[in-house]
């Protein structure tokens, strides 16, 4: 009779468990959470998600901007109905269209119930960031939420690196920041005039703790572009365009023939220390610095209505881990906010080394993390 008891209370038990995994939200994200991360770790080797969704939908689509059309890569579930939705940009120098690990990640977001709209950016493909993005972002998003199998209630973004940052910023724009629900950041920036400042001093720092830090060559070469490329005179964008990006050889300077702003961008790209660089980014030309606050997300972070969600790999070399802890410390009283650090990811790809324990660890904080995203989406 004992036996017989525990038989009928495990499956008592199992019963309700499988119950309210299927018919309340949280249980379903779970799941869905679950199921999500094999397909995005490439150390993974079985997709347990593909076994019980169908294959989603891949279509080339263009929609209106500002000043022409974009493109964009649209991911739908393979199931009919409306569906919540995410608008992902990727940002500078992004991976190609059809790179493994862009697909993975769209199929797996759409696998999990999810419509995802991935837009394009020419200028970003050539390692420019132009302030116009944030504008072509808010007319995809709406685009988004007006398509027949979206949800317009169940709506967010997210980005990667700068993507995430400017992301970040269209999501404060008042045409739309009552309407997005989430914003996903992974890796971004805060402050795009501190992130100079790392960059060229070559020191990492958040609050009162300035430590080494080296860059990463593609986060030297946007910096270098963007600085050189606000100076309004041509002669000396040229000059300084062959000296930094071209690096041409034996090529003679005098630094003293520059005008002001020039001699600010050539002392910020010779390097300079933490100290020196904020008066040197003040006597940049008044379109720069102007550019600069546009396409940060501090300067009118009290815009953002959204709940955000914020990842950053601890040793990053793109942006400094320091960038997002300045904007989860910024949104803190606000609420709403949720934040993780990782030590399994090289930027924002999971193919660092590390060992069994701590892989299962990180493996844990991003099932968190993801569950975070889902459970208000499903």
């Amino acid at each position: 009779m004992g036996w017989r008891r525990i038989f009928w209370t495990l499956a008592v038990f199992l019963a309700l468990s499988v119950l309210v995994i299927a018919l309340t939200p949280q249980g379903r994200a779970g799941v869905k959470s679950l199921l999500f991360i094999p397909q995005i770790l490439p150390s993974i080797p079985i997709h347990p998600q593909e076994w019980f969704t169908g294959d989603p939908i891949r279509q080339d689509i263009s929609y209106p901007v500002p000043f022409g059309q974009g493109v964009a890569d649209l991911y739908r579930p393979s199931n009919s109905g409306r569906h919540a939705a995410v608008l992902l940009f990727l940002g500078v120098n992004p991976a190609g269209r059809d790179d493994e690990r862009v697909v993975n990640l769209a199929n797996a977001l759409a696998r999990s119930g999810m419509v995802v709209m991935i837009p394009w950016s020419d200028t970003m493909t050539q390692k420019r960031v132009d302030p116009q993005e944030i504008d072509n972002l808010v007319a995809a998003f709406q685009y988004l939420r007006r398509l027949d199998s979206v949800d317009p209630k169940r709506v967010g973004m997210g980005g990667f690196c700068v993507g995430a940052s400017l992301v970040t910023v269209a999501a404060q724009e008042p045409s739309i920041r009552d309407q997005v629900s989430f914003v996903n950041s992974f890796g971004g920036y805060y402050d795009a005039g501190g992130l100079i400042k790392t960059t060229v001093s070559r020191s990492a720092f958040y609050n009162d703790q300035i430590e080494p830090w080296q860059p990463d060559p593609l986060t030297v070469e946007v910096i270098t572009r963007h600085l050189i490329e606000g100076l309004e005179d041509e002669p000396e964008r040229q000059l300084l365009t062959r000296l930094f990006v071209a690096q041409e050889v034996g090529l003679a300077l005098a630094p003293e023939t520059l005008s002001p702003q020039a001699l600010a961008v050539y002392k910020l790209l010779k390097g300079a220390t933490l100290e020196d660089t904020e008066k040197l980014i003040e006597s940049l030309p008044g379109a720069t610095k102007k550019n600069l606050r546009r396409l940060s997300p501090s300067t009118n972070l009290e815009s953002l209505k959204a709940r955000i969600l914020i990842m950053h790999d601890r040793e990053d070399n793109l942006v400094p881990v320091g960038e997002s802890r300045r904007l989860a410390d910024a949104l803190d009283n606000r609420g709403g906010v949720y934040y993780t650090e990782f030590s399994f990811f090289q930027h924002v790809d999971p193919t660092r080394r590390v060992s069994p324990v701590v892989f299962v660890r990180e493996a844990s904080k991003l099932f968190l993390h993801l569950y975070r995203i889902l459970r208000d989406t499903t």
